[in-house]
């Protein structure tokens, strides 16, 4: 079958990692440990893997209540679920989540998707439309922008962080349509927030909406872990929240939180919604369970999930490696050439520590680069094998 130069030479990067037995991608993982901090891998043969690629960000993965949550939902509803959600029905655990987490962001009203990917094209390609224009920070996550141009909207990019480029955006598109600004609240290709300050502030002095994508800060940030938008105190200038439950909340789904209209408009008229299965019940449940924890050890799975990860941002840095302008649990090692990451990448892991190598269209030409996702699981020790391995692997293979 014949493909585009670009397709090629996505094929042409992937045989030749694979013939030079540096492939980074895709790694089997055949056993798991108490948490994501430790697994065996297939390739690897060696135990424990020690994992910074994960988004186990509080580490609540392995804890037995929430595999008893999962187990209870699936002995009362079965596996999957019932069919379009709007014809099929929904349980009550959907349900139950909905007001659940609607409640824990403030919001009038919640609605679940089946990936926080659906939630970011239902919610932009539903509230957007030819009219209108929306605007996009340069590194939001790809299914912000897939939503904005399902949406037919005019879609603007700004620079990354920059609010002084978002202004002038705002300034020069004015007229009868709306305008959405959509960024993500903790970024995760380098692992920085999102300006919500300055970009608040210009949302409500250009009359634009504002959408926050709290995936990775979700549960993690804010004083109760409602995300980036409460750890930089501005959720209520917030207009809409999507997120995902596969992060620090370990399940499945995606999730939107606004007013009881938008919701409502969601419900019965987002494609991404209604043209597809809901959760499956198991994932409902364990989500259901991993709130439950959140509500009484919550702050202090976030106070140490923060001091692991300023111990490695400080650790990192003292033993010579440059890391991105990470202020959170996401913590990024550029590298540049994506070969060099991808071997990189694969040297960790048979060493025993499992990063996640981020490549182009991921991240910017040029720009291939290692992330590390700190989990309130991880300790002390890990740490040091991961500055000790990731400094010897940075000098093993010079740029």
């Amino acid at each position: 079958m014949d493909f585009s130069p670009a397709l090629n030479s996505v094929l042409d990067t992937v045989e030749r990692w694979r013939k030079a037995d540096c492939y980074p991608l895709f790694p089997v993982v055949t056993e798991a440990g108490p948490t994501r901090a430790r697994v065996r891998t297939a390739d690897g043969g060696q135990w424990p893997v020690t994992v910074f690629a994960s988004a186990d960000y509080l580490g609540l993965s392995g804890l037995p209540c929430v595999g008893r949550g999962a187990a209870a939902a699936v002995e009362r509803f079965g596996t999957g679920a019932y069919g379009a959600q709007s014809v099929g029905g929904f349980t009550t655990l959907h349900e139950s989540l909905e007001a659940v987490v609607a409640d824990y962001f403030g919001r009038p009203a919640a609605l679940l998707f089946p990936t926080g990917m659906q939630a970011n094209i239902g919610v932009l390609a539903t509230l957007a439309g030819p009219r209108d224009t929306v605007l996009v920070d340069s590194l939001d996550h790809g299914s912000i922008v897939m939503g904005a141009r399902l949406s037919g909207a005019r879609v603007l990019t700004f620079r990354h962080n920059d609010p002084g480029h978002l202004a002038e955006l705002l300034r020069g598109t004015g007229g009868p349509g709306r305008r959405i600004v959509v960024v993500d609240g903790l970024f995760s290709a380098d692992g920085d927030l999102a300006a919500l300050r300055e970009i608040t502030e210009l949302t409500t002095e250009h009359g634009a909406l504002v959408v926050v994508d709290e995936a990775h800060s979700a549960g993690a940030l804010g004083e109760r872990g409602r995300g980036a938008a409460d750890h930089l105190g501005v959720l209520d200038r917030v207009d809409v929240i999507t997120g995902t439950f596969s992060k620090a909340l370990v399940s499945t789904g995606g999730f939107v939180c606004a007013d009881e209209r938008l919701v409502d408009l969601l419900r019965h008229s987002a494609g991404a919604y209604l043209m597809t299965l809901g959760p499956p019940p198991a994932a409902v449940g364990a989500t259901l369970a991993a709130f439950a924890v959140l509500r009484e050890e919550g702050d202090e799975r976030r106070a140490r999930l923060a001091r692991t990860a300023r111990s490695l941002r400080e650790r990192l840095t003292a033993a010579g490696v440059g890391i991105a302008a990470s202020t959170a649990h996401v913590v990024t090692v550029p590298i540049g050439p994506v070969d060099r990451t991808a071997r990189i990448a694969r040297r960790l892991i048979a060493h025993g520590l499992m990063v996640a190598p981020l490549f182009p269209p991921a991240v910017p030409i040029g720009g291939a680069r290692l992330r590390l996702g700190v989990t309130a699981a991880h300790t002390p020790e890990d740490v040091d094998l991961a500055v000790r391995l990731i400094a010897d692997a940075l000098a093993e293979e010079p740029a």
